[in-house]
């Protein structure tokens, strides 16, 4: 048996699309195709089938299937066994696309700038780093892994809790009355979250003077209009127009980082998750638990 044709038909039944199996496994679709028919050449029937714009084991196929997960995962398990191994079995390249999807200011703060200790070591592996609002689905493979400020309640995840990114009161220096001062705030639709209602709670009375969606637009308008605004510390320590009122100390936001379940053993996303954490659990900002 064809062991890349049996792995491929594995990832393809996990990731359900040809396009989500293909960057799994860092290859085109076309190459996909042609194990997958390798496979169904050598087995003498098909082994997958389309249902509902995704694709299936048949019923035939389940218990190759059963093989090849099986297979897959005593793979992984003698490569991650000891240290020893390392010196008899070669452990293949890392190589690859990652999609990492998350809070903007987490990636423009704490990952991007660090991205090159991940690419220095891994030249074969691509990592793309999804912000925006929108969360992106971890069981429809829209993203790899997630960085969540809140603990989802379903969903077959492995989950890990990082830490708690921390929060700060800036302004300009020299002006120590939020009180009275011009504030920069988070857009309305944003009310709901904790860090606006302890703001709303602590200083129901400010005088708002502009609102943005982004934390890096809120820092540059307060820079601009000598303002106060409530940043997460690690995008707040780093500008040089504002400073942290030291005396007060907003609640902070859980940091989680989400893998698939069938996704967390595959060495490329094994890679990037453990370095994500590490990252973020050494960053001052971010306080460990």
């Amino acid at each position: 048996m064809d062991w890349e044709a049996l792995r491929t038909f594995a990832v393809v039944c996990r990731a359900n699309t040809m396009s989500a199996a293909a960057r799994e496994l860092g290859v085109n679709q076309t190459t996909i195709a042609r194990r997958i028919a390798r496979l169904e050449e050598t087995t003498g029937f098909p082994v997958l089938l389309r249902r509902d714009g995704q694709m299936r084991p048949t019923l035939r196929a389940q218990s190759l299937l059963k093989t090849a997960r099986a297979m897959e995962a005593e793979v992984s398990t003698l490569l991650e066994a000891n240290g020893t191994l390392s010196e008899k079995v070669a452990r293949p390249e890392i190589s690859g696309v990652v999609r990492v999807a998350g809070v903007d200011v987490i990636f423009e703060n704490c990952i991007a700038p660090r991205l090159g200790e991940l690419t220095s070591n891994h030249p074969s592996l691509c990592v793309e780093l999804i912000g925006g609002n929108r969360n992106l689905s971890l069981p429809q493979r829209e993203t790899d892994i997630a960085l969540r400020l809140a603990r989802p309640q379903t969903g077959a995840f492995h989950i890990r809790k990082i830490g708690v990114m921390e929060y700060g009161i800036y302004g300009p220096a020299g002006m120590d009355d939020p009180t009275t001062a011009p504030w920069v705030d988070l857009d309305d639709a944003f009310a709901d979250k904790p860090e606006q209602i302890w703001l709303n709670r602590h200083f129901p009375n400010r005088h708002t003077i502009s609102r943005s969606n982004r934390g890096s637009i809120m820092a540059t308008m307060a820079c601009s209009a000598n303002a106060f605004a409530l940043l997460p510390r690690c995008l707040g320590d780093r500008l040089a127009g504002l400073t942290r009122k030291p005396d007060i100390e907003p609640e902070g936001r859980e940091i989680w980082l989400l893998i698939h379940q069938d996704m967390r053993h595959v060495p490329r996303v094994r890679v990037v998750a453990e370095w994500v954490s590490d990252v973020l659990i050494g960053n001052p900002a971010i306080k460990s638990v």
